[in-house]
């Protein structure tokens, strides 16, 4: 078989040569004769180039159009704060805050609930203090109370509605406990 082969390339050495050149040669010359930096934009077809096939560093300022960048295309602090504006005029004196705050409680029941009984608390806040928040529990902690209703109220036992300054608060509570408990109801009352 060999000598078959031998046979075979003497006979056509050359047509294989010549054959080897002209496919070979002219994809050399393609390569080797390109002249340098000839292949620019005109060549390219659009969006054959990646961000990952540019160099680093290979785009600089000169090559972005102004106005063409935003903020989100910057880290954190390349961007300079701009200077420092006026300061705006002063504002009104607001109201005096809350200097004296204190815990009212009430416990009208003292011998205590049995199951299934409710009490009706309205601790109140003295005279010149406004409420700011109350609410009822039973004193031993003991859970398996249900608070039936809980509001500020004003000094007529009324219930508080927007805009008025509560001076109490109605706390409704009864005891699903299978022992007696003793209820206590509070306000957290504040003094201008």
């Amino acid at each position: 078989m060999l000598t078959n082969l031998a046979r075979y390339l003497g006979r056509h050495h050359l047509g294989l040569l010549a054959l080897f050149v002209a496919l070979g040669g002219t994809s050399y010359a393609t390569v080797v004769n390109v002249p340098k930096a000839s292949v620019g934009t005109p060549e390219l077809k659009r969006n054959a180039v990646k961000a990952s096939k540019i160099a680093p560093n290979a785009v600089r300022s000169g090559h972005v159009l102004d106005g063409s960048l935003l903020t989100a295309d910057f880290k954190a602090g390349q961007i300079p704060q701009g200077p420092k504006g006026e300061m705006g005029e002063k504002g009104d004196r607001g109201e005096p805050g809350a200097t004296n705050v204190v815990v009212r409680t009430q416990s009208p029941c003292p011998g205590g609930l049995p199951t299934d009984v409710h009490c009706v608390m309205r601790p109140m806040c003295e005279a010149g203090e406004r409420a700011v928040g109350g609410g009822a529990g039973m004193t031993g902690n003991l859970g398996n109370e249900e608070v039936q209703q809980s509001y500020p109220v004003e000094a007529d036992m009324s219930a508080a509605e927007a805009g008025d300054t509560p001076v109490g608060w109605l706390s409704i509570i009864e005891n699903k406990a299978p022992q007696v408990q003793v209820p206590i109801a509070y306000v957290v009352c504040a003094r201008p």
